[in-house]
C-alpha cells in the first residue's frame, strides 16, 4: 500500500511533464498512421523545423509572463510590427532595421509593464489595448501591402543552412537554453517563479516586484520582436496576416508543456514539448486536409483540457 502510495504521489507531482511527453508520442504515432509522409524525409524535417523555430521564440518569452501569474495578449502583434518595421526599413537602413524593430518591441513591453504594475491594469486588458495599438501601427507602416525583400543576406539570417538545419532553429534554441539558464540559476529567474507562486509574500520578503514585472513585460515583448524579425527573414518578407491567429497555439503551447496559468508552476524548459505537440500537431492535421478554423478549435480545446489539467489547485488566485 505504501508503495502504492509513493507511486501515485510521484505520479502527481510529475504529471505536467509525463502528460506533454506521452501526449507527444501518441501524437507522432497517430500522424504517422494519418499520413505516412509525416517526418518520412528530411525535408519534412526541415518544414516543421521551420515551423516552429520563431514559435519557440516567441512562447518562451510569453512563458515567463504566465509563469508570474500575469498574460500577454500582445506577443503577435508585437510580433507582426517588428517583422513589417524590419521589412520595409531593410532597403534603406540594411541590418540596423533590426535594431529598431527590437527596440520598438522593448517600447511595446516596457508599457505592458507600467501599465500593469504602476497603473494596477490588470494585465489582459493592458496588453490587449496595446495589441491593438500595435495592430494600427503595422497597418499604417504596411499600408495595407505585402512587403518582399529579395535580398539574399535579408533571409539568411534565418536561413543559412548548418550541419543539416537552418540558422532560425539555432537561434530559437539558443533563446531557450538561455531563457532555461535564467530562470534556474539567476536571482531574477527565481523571482519570477516567487512573484508567481505567492505575490504578496514576496512583496514581503523586500523584493521590488513592481520592477520585476515591467522587465518580464519587456523581455516577451523583445523575444517577441526577435521572432517576428527572423520569421521575416525566413518567409521573406512581412505581411498584414502573420500572427494573426497564433495567439490561442501559443498560449496552448506554454500549457501543454505544463506551465499552469495561475503560476509558479512550470517553465520555460517544458515549452518546448508544448510547441513541438502543437506546431506538429497544426502541420498533421493540415497535411490530412482538416480546416484551419477546426484547427482553431482544436487548439483551444486542448489548451482548456491542459489548463484543468496543470493548474495548481492548492493556490486558486485571481490573476491580473
Amino acid at each position: 500500500m505504501t508503495q502504492i502510495g509513493l507511486s501515485r504521489e510521484w505520479v502527481q507531482r510529475n504529471l505536467n511533464t509525463i502528460i506533454p511527453i506521452s501526449g507527444l508520442l501518441v501524437l507522432i504515432i497517430a500522424l504517422r498512421i494519418a499520413n505516412p509522409y509525416f517526418l518520412a524525409s528530411w525535408d519534412s524535417v526541415i518544414t516543421l523545423v521551420y515551423g516552429m523555430s520563431w514559435f519557440l521564440i516567441a512562447a518562451c518569452g510569453l512563458t515567463l509572463v504566465i509563469l508570474m501569474g500575469s498574460f500577454d495578449f500582445s506577443v503577435p502583434s508585437v510580433l507582426k510590427l517588428s517583422a513589417m518595421i524590419f521589412a520595409v526599413l531593410y532597403p534603406s537602413l540594411g541590418f540596423f532595421s533590426i535594431l529598431v524593430s527590437l527596440i520598438v518591441g522593448l517600447v511595446f513591453g516596457l508599457t505592458n509593464g507600467i501599465l500593469l504594475a504602476r497603473f494596477n491594469i490588470p494585465s489582459f486588458m493592458a496588453t490587449l489595448a496595446t495589441s491593438m495599438v500595435a495592430e494600427g501601427l503595422a497597418q499604417v507602416i504596411s499600408g495595407g501591402y505585402t512587403r518582399m525583400i529579395t535580398d539574399p543576406a535579408f533571409r539568411a539570417i534565418s536561413t543559412t543552412m548548418f550541419l543539416g538545419l537552418p540558422s532560425i532553429f539555432y537561434w530559437a534554441i539558443l533563446v531557450w537554453l538561455l531563457s532555461i539558464f535564467m530562470t534556474f540559476t539567476t536571482p531574477f529567474g527565481r523571482t519570477i517563479y516567487a512573484i508567481g507562486g505567492n505575490i504578496i509574500g514576496t512583496r514581503l520578503a523586500g523584493i521590488n516586484v513592481k520592477k520585476v514585472r515591467i522587465l518580464v513585460f519587456m523581455l516577451c515583448s523583445l523575444l517577441a520582436s526577435l521572432s517576428g524579425i527572423l520569421y521575416a527573414a525566413q518567409i521573406q518578407g512581412a505581411h498584414m496576416q502573420v500572427g494573426v491567429l497564433d495567439m490561442i497555439p501559443l498560449f496552448a503551447s506554454v500549457v501543454v508543456g505544463g506551465t499552469a496559468l495561475t503560476g509558479g508552476v512550470g517553465g520555460v524548459h517544458r515549452t518546448l514539448l508544448g510547441v513541438l505537440i502543437i506546431r506538429w500537431l497544426d502541420s498533421g492535421l493540415s497535411m490530412v486536409a482538416i480546416d484551419l478554423n477546426v484547427r482553431m478549435i482544436v487548439f483551444g480545446a486542448i489548451a482548456i483540457i491542459m489548463a484543468i489539467l496543470t493548474i495548481d489547485r492548492r493556490r486558486i488566485k485571481i490573476m491580473k
